[in-house]
């Protein structure tokens, strides 16, 4: 029997595939849930890996998407690897085409579909996931058109990106991961005003900056993300938005560590990721004066 011929199967933008369109941005609107798209904004990229360590995130736009997993995350799951612990949980979701192109994120020099590298805020479980691939084309789809994306995600690993949405419960994803760098201000002069979360500290005499991820005012520390250099000792950092003062007096943390606010509050340290503790524990199993390890004990 021959396929029903009120329905145009080879079309382009035919009523019927309108009609189908709308019936799947509206099974998304009823059994998706709402997530917000990051795109990822270059800064230096490595044209050789196709990389970028210091990519940012400054947009976030609320868009329904369906997950297509049924029995919970896939993926590799949770396993110790040679570098520790790694979660790489994996999930699929379904966003329809049409309500992608509304986002208008190819306004901004993109195509008008997702891209690998960028992030999706998961709600459920207040993490983010990376997009490894889009599918925009299938063997099998009805009424000659496909009205869907299928993105392939994986749980973010977050490696010091800059985060800036404006939306709290994401940026704080910055704030607790990001190292910081502990200043301890001068208890004379006094420390005029009040350090605000996120706000830009600059240095009066060096003119380098940081973020304010947080600030002590009982033990006068001040925890800064996103460094662009050195302070200078003695010097006066200033807050741009709340314009309290204060004169940096010590640095608590040495150039090696590498601590997140978050270990800070719970008073955990990170030892695996600071080289100077790597170079120390290897100075334990190997023998690094040795010139040339690999001779038979001449110099050639």
């Amino acid at each position: 029997m021959a396929t029903n011929h009120y329905f145009n199967h080879y079309g382009t933008n035919t009523p019927e595939q309108r009609l189908l369109e709308n019936i799947i941005i509206e099974s998304i609107k009823v059994y998706g849930i709402d997530l917000n798209y990051m795109p990822r904004t270059l800064v230096n990229e490595d044209k050789l890996f196709g990389d970028d360590r210091s990519s940012q995130f400054k947009d976030s736009r609320t868009v329904e998407m369906y997950i297509k997993n049924v029995d919970g995350f896939e993926g590799e799951g949770t396993f110790v690897s040679n570098f520790g612990l790694e979660v790489r949980d994996q999930i699929t979701l379904t966003v329809a085409k049409r309500r992608w192109e509304e986002l208008a994120f190819e306004g901004s020099g993109r195509d008008k579909e997702p891209k690998a590298g960028d992030l999706i805020y998961f709600p459920l479980t207040d993490g983010l996931f990376t997009v490894l691939g889009v599918t925009d084309t299938n063997t099998f789809f009805q009424t000659g058109a496909l009205q869907t994306f299928d993105l392939t995600c994986e749980l973010f690993t977050y490696g010091d990106e800059k985060i800036d949405t404006g939306i709290e419960e994401i940026d704080d994803i910055e704030r607790e991961q990001s190292f910081v760098r502990t200043f301890e201000l001068a208890s004379s002069p006094a420390v005029s005003g009040t350090f605000q979360v996120g706000e830009t500290v600059t240095g009066g005499t060096s003119g380098k900056t940081g973020e304010v991820a947080k600030w002590d005012s009982t033990t006068r520390y001040l925890y800064l993300i996103n460094m662009t250099g050195v302070f200078t000792v003695g010097e006066i950092l200033t807050g741009a938005t709340s314009l309290a003062t204060g004169t940096y007096e010590t640095k608590q943390t040495t150039d090696e560590a590498a601590e997140t606010l978050a270990q800070i509050e719970a008073g955990t340290t990170d030892t695996s990721t600071s080289n100077k503790q790597i170079e120390t524990d290897a100075d334990d199993v190997l023998d690094f004066s040795e010139g040339n390890p690999f001779s038979e004990g001449t110099n050639y």
